[in-house]
């Protein structure tokens, strides 16, 4: 099934919400007509997929897409800031990884997405971290999800097109994924899985797992001076290999998410000034 729908929320589904009063702020028109929808600014919430129910004026086709997340990464997020829309954008990126898979897109508009959605998780996980209303376990499940995704459609592509993310992002999935002490990297290409980085990364899961052995779902993870060391040359290996300074961050995020907060001193500095479209887009 092809998508027809060129706007970033089907047009049966703008009516709807308006009718049930379920927009957001930011999806409505200015005073004194903020019940009505603005046409321009809704968005696809995501819903389960319904099969044969699904129409193709239902789906936004690939290009779409991508301006779909460039509304949200590069203009909402932007303006109204992370975590007054998280929930929001959250929502409607999950609606466009679901838009891809109905109509079984794997190419380069479908792994570029995923990527940047991949970013958008790992960032949640540092922004939202201690919020009443985050949930640790389900961002992580939908980024493992995301991850997922991409691994497929990297080896589905491998013939046609290979994206200049596939190391930073077997990165992050062999960082989440360190409770799971199967070594999984065998669908890994083989110059990433014999370079220096990638390396390094198994030989820091390696160390984490010994020093948290026994590993359960729940059980703390801990970190020794050794795999600290391990983690440092992993990190020099990425600068000098001309690393994005926004991945570094991403892994710090990740890193602060396993161990804790006071596992890295500085994310700030880490950080180094890059705002958050510039995180998410890979700049």
């Amino acid at each position: 099934m092809h998508g027809t729908c060129l706007s970033l929320c089907p047009r049966f589904e703008r009516y709807r919400r308006e009718r049930e009063n379920n927009l957001f702020p930011w999806e409505t028109l200015p005073p004194p007509h903020q019940k009505h929808v603005d046409h321009s600014k809704a968005v696809k919430a995501y819903e389960r997929a319904a099969g044969d129910k699904t129409l193709p004026s239902d789906l936004r086709p690939p290009r779409v897409l991508v301006g779909v997340l460039d509304y949200l990464f590069g203009e909402l997020m932007v303006r109204e800031g992370f975590e007054r829309v998280f929930g929001f954008v959250r929502d409607r990126t999950r609606a466009v990884r679901s838009d891809f898979t109905m109509q079984h897109e794997r190419g380069k508009e479908a792994v570029e997405c995923h990527e940047r959605c991949v970013r958008f998780h790992v960032l949640a996980l540092h922004e939202m971290r201690g919020g009443k209303e985050f949930s640790v376990s389900l961002e992580e499940q939908q980024l493992m999800n995301t991850l997922q995704s991409l691994k497929e459609f990297y080896t589905d592509q491998r013939s046609t097109y290979t994206s200049p993310n596939e190391l930073e992002m077997r990165i992050y999935h062999a960082l989440i994924h360190i409770r799971d002490q199967r070594d999984r990297s065998d669908d890994v290409p083989r110059e990433i899985r014999e370079g220096k980085v990638y390396q390094l990364v198994r030989e820091f899961r390696k160390r984490v797992q010994v020093v948290s052995a026994p590993i359960t779902k729940t059980s703390r993870l801990g970190v020794d001076g050794e795999g600290m060391r391990v983690f440092g040359e992993l990190v020099g290996e990425l600068r000098r290999g001309g690393g994005k300074k926004g991945m570094i961050f991403l892994v710090a995020c990740i890193l602060e998410h396993l161990f804790g907060e006071e596992t890295v001193e500085d994310m700030e500095s880490v950080r180094a000034g890059l705002g958050l479209r510039e995180i998410i887009d890979g700049v």
